[in-house]
């Protein structure tokens, strides 16, 4: 009697469809979450809206440079401990819910804040936002590397630009309409409403972004994905990030990278309140400006896309990095031009500032991913933004130095590091670690 002839590749394609459909409806899921966290930034946006309701509170450059100086490091400084704690567990999903509902409240707290303290007293109403702000950041902090481990198990490196730079488009393409119409309404006397209300406005729907955002994200099926057995203590952990740099040749010149382009961008919580004193531009425009950084980022996303499939996440690197150099070099040229012209070529400082802003947020997070090995992928991403906390404060030095140097000279030491940024991207090789 035969034995009845077996047939196992039916099953083996039904499971290859079935890892499809599960990949696929990650996917998509995380690009409707990412979607929500950028309208999330436009509402409250670091460069255009929060330096301007610091500027109109305190007049001082320097404060506003702290603001900027808050959204890095208070992003940076968990990440050590963070790793830490997630690298031997093999859910990280726990630790997202806790970060995004902790930066919900912090958002809550601002529009409370906001509104019982009011223009009554600007300096109380200042410190509140300011420490509620170290809270939001802080929160994004911790939220960042569960978020990253999740996406490189749910995202395989191929997709992983395409992932980065849709979530960019559909937040851009909504961050258009929240600029020209949403923000540039509310910050105009026809809104009716005074301020500090209209920023307090802002960040209720910020904070209503950001819960949207985490209920969307919750719908991911988290893959599970060998880990390490145990904990290590944290002094064995402190010891991993020299370990690193002395064996990965690209980690070590993406902290180079990442050093010199952190220091260059020290300018950007600076092109708003340069636009609003030195061209004396009205409060409304600041909406404007949003809505042009969101198309900028929105139609080169399509670029990133192509130069991040067809020739690597390094090309996204070199690119935006020129790119960043160009918009404090048009905010030093326009100065130069008849009263008339000042303005609207103004609006190129946000168009390129627009595209660098989306192409780098595409190129790092991808280059990170794709460079870390996947045991180790909380311990890469932590130590590389731990480190660089030192440099988040760049942006309060930048406000010092427009009062030793003025905006124009802050500008150019600004196109000097981006250019010393640029030259680091030469010395990284596109690398894709699978899991």
């Amino acid at each position: 009697m035969e034995a009845a002839p077996t047939n196992t590749s039916e099953p083996e394609h039904q499971g290859e469809k079935e890892k499809e459909r599960e990949q696929n409806r990650n996917f998509w899921i995380a690009v409707v979450q990412g979607a929500f966290i950028r309208i999330a930034f436009a509402f409250a946006d670091s460069t255009t809206v929060l330096p301007a309701f610091i500027l109109k509170l305190t007049s001082s450059n320097t404060l506003v440079g702290l603001t900027g100086s808050m959204t890095r490091a208070g992003w940076m400084w968990p990440q050590l401990l963070m790793s830490n704690l997630l690298e031997h567990r093999p859910r990280k999903m726990p630790f997202y819910v806790f970060g995004m509902s902790l930066r919900s409240f912090a958002w809550i707290a601002m529009v409370l804040c906001t509104v019982m303290v009011g223009s009554g007293n600007n300096g109380l109403l200042a410190a509140c936002f300011l420490c509620c702000y170290f809270i939001r950041s802080s929160a994004m902090g911790i939220s960042t590397l569960p978020y990253m481990d999740i996406i490189s198990k749910s995202i395989e490196p191929q997709r992983r630009s395409r992932y980065f730079s849709l979530r960019q488009f559909a937040g851009g393409f909504f961050g258009i309409f929240i600029g020209f119409f949403f923000i540039r309404y509310l910050l105009s006397p026809e809104s009716g409403l005074v301020f500090p209300t209209n920023y307090a406005v802002l960040f209720g729907c910020a904070a209503g972004a950001t819960g949207l955002a985490l209920t969307a994200f919750l719908q991911i099926r988290e893959p599970i994905r060998p880990v390490q057995t145990a904990r290590q203590p944290f002094g064995q952990h402190l010891k991993q990030g020299p370990h690193f740099f002395r064996t990965d040749r690209n980690y070590r010149w993406f902290f180079y990278y990442r050093m010199c382009t952190t220091v260059a961008g020290m300018c950007t919580p600076f092109y708003v309140p340069y636009a609003l004193r030195k061209l004396e531009v009205p409060d409304a425009t600041i909406g404007i400006f949003l809505a042009v950084v969101s198309i900028s980022g929105v139609i080169s996303n399509a670029l990133w896309a192509y130069l991040g499939e067809k020739y690597g996440v390094r090309y996204i690197l070199s690119w935006t990095t020129g790119l960043a150099c160009a918009a404090p070099l048009v905010a030093i040229l326009v100065q130069y031009l008849p009263s008339a012209w000042q303005v609207p070529c103004y609006f190129l400082v946000f168009v390129f500032n627009g595209a660098a802003t989306s192409g780098s947020s595409i190129g790092f997070m991808a280059y990170l991913l794709n460079i870390a090995p996947s045991l180790n992928r909380p311990s890469y991403v932590g130590f590389m933004n731990t480190i660089l906390f030192p440099f988040s404060f760049m942006p309060m030095l930048a406000g010092v130095l427009i009062g030793l140097v003025n905006y124009a000279g802050m500008f150019a030491i600004s196109i000097g590091m981006g250019f010393l940024g640029f030259i680091t991207t030469t010395q990284l090789e596109e690398i894709q670690q699978e899991d």
